[in-house]
């Protein structure tokens, strides 16, 4: 198998593509309930479309681009069911940058397509990657800065092009926020292995910053601005501990590529096969990937689709293995393992697929204008979503806040631009709005333990 992945020829990376929708084609088929985190943008999308402004109408830490993406996508009418094929797409043309990049700058001579099979087949750890989301979109734009880095660092001297690389790695932190702290690792990586000067370093700054200037223009003149700052900062900046349960379920999709990565780069340490250029790539991937555990600390939720920007510097240094290996035997070995750990890591969050999927609908009302106070956006299943509260841990302290003026006036505000048919009220947060919003909460009529139906004047 390792003589035909090693070919350099298109026809062995179109067939990869075509086994590769074959096995998307036949997951789609288990009609699988989607991912709390996936239902969730996709409501986001529908409410964009409605008229609704990200973090001010709808508050959600989501990534300002990725919003924009789901909101294209349901511009488009195209079904949540659809995901997986996006997200192929997506890792696909991720996979055919990451090779054209090993292939043009000579890092790892005479692998032909393996980059591009070992990097989809590492994409195949976990469910979760066959859904599209800000951290995966973003990554798109990390590997072509990390492109443009190698790019810089095969020649004697640093040219302006550096721009592009803040640029990317704006692009990418404007759909995942966290990717910011990536600028740091552009910069070292400049600075300790190639000629940059000062006015570059400058000029890269200035086209990581120009996606933001952009962005905060748009907000600001949406009236916008502040509600993104408020949210870049809670939730991009944030230090949070992953619980055990989310690390067992991280370790169970990473591990694999952990234990391969770090023993491809104890390898590489005393090879003489690698030349300078791949060299300079080892120590700029060593940086991604001290970067990456970083970031892990900061990300505003963590999942482990969140977790894939691991991923391009742990297979890098995987390939390592292949091209230091002198038997084929100890090669093909090598590929049946990877198979026999991605079967195996699979199969262990098959057991717990129930756990991370959306729940089923409890309430019996259908094809209705709903709002929730409280998580379970599971009831917006067959109804449309009104107000802003997708993100229940980032809304629930407005309702410890109502003796505030402001509170009063946006919640006001989000029950005066569409008011709901039903509201849903499992954690009693409606009836405290009575004291202060007495004239809407008297439009209400409970129905049920903690369902409440508008009254039709």
């Amino acid at each position: 198998m390792f003589q035909i992945l090693r070919s350099s020829s298109i026809f062995v990376m179109i067939f990869l593509i075509i086994i590769w929708l074959i096995t998307t084609i036949i997951i789609s088929q288990f009609n699988l309930q989607p991912y709390t985190w996936e239902f969730k943008n996709f409501l986001i999308g529908q409410n964009l479309n409605h008229g609704y402004r990200i973090y001010k109408d709808i508050r959600e830490n989501i990534g300002p681009l990725s919003a924009n993406f789901y909101q294209l996508i349901d511009f488009l009418n195209i079904p949540i069911t659809w995901n997986a094929y996006l997200a192929t797409g997506i890792i696909v043309l991720q996979a055919i940058i990451f090779q054209r990049t090993i292939s043009r700058y000579l890092l790892l001579p005479s692998l032909g397509n393996l980059p591009f099979f070992i990097y989809s087949l590492f994409f195949h750890f976990s469910m979760e990657f066959l859904v599209p989301n800000g951290s995966m979109l973003g990554l798109l734009f990390l590997l072509l800065a990390w492109n443009e880095i190698l790019a810089q660092q095969s020649t004697l001297k640093v040219n302006d092009r550096v721009f592009l690389i803040g640029l990317y790695i704006g692009i990418a932190s404007v759909f995942f926020l966290s990717y910011a702290l990536f600028i740091f690792w552009a910069i070292l990586s400049l600075l300790f292995y190639s000629s940059i000067n000062v006015r570059q370093i400058i000029l890269l700054i200035v086209g990581f910053s120009l996606f933001y200037i952009f962005t905060g223009l748009i907000f600001s003149y949406r009236d916008n601005l502040q509600a993104f700052i408020d949210v870049y900062k809670n939730s991009a900046f944030v230090v949070y501990i992953p619980t055990t349960l989310q690390i067992k379920q991280i370790l169970l999709a990473y591990i694999p590529a952990m234990i391969l990565g770090i023993w491809g780069f104890a390898k590489v340490l005393n090879s003489t096969k690698i030349n300078s250029n791949a060299q300079k790539a080892q120590q700029t991937n060593l940086m991604w990937l001290l970067i990456s555990v970083m970031i892990i600390f900061i990300i505003p939720t963590v999942e482990r689709i969140n977790l894939v920007f691991l991923m391009p510097s742990l297979i890098y240094f995987t390939l390592n293995l292949f091209y230091l290996f002198k038997s084929y035997w100890k090669k093909e070995l090598l590929i049946i393992t990877i198979f026999i750990a991605m079967i195996f890591s699979l199969s262990n969050e098959w057991t717990e697929v129930g756990q991370q999927r959306i729940m089923t609908q409890k309430l019996k009302i259908r094809n209705e204008k709903i709002m929730v106070l409280g998580p379970q956006i599971e009831e917006y299943q067959n109804n449309q979503m009104t107000g802003p509260f997708v993100n229940w841990e980032l809304s629930k302290s407005l309702f410890t806040n109502l003796n505030q003026y402001k509170t009063i006036i946006m919640m006001h505000d989000y029950f005066d631009k569409d008011m709901p048919s039903y509201i849903y009220d499992p954690e009693s947060n409606f009836k405290k709005l009575g004291y202060y919003l007495p004239e809407l909460t008297n439009q209400y009529l409970l129905i049920d333990a903690h369902t409440y139906k508008k009254i039709n004047n």
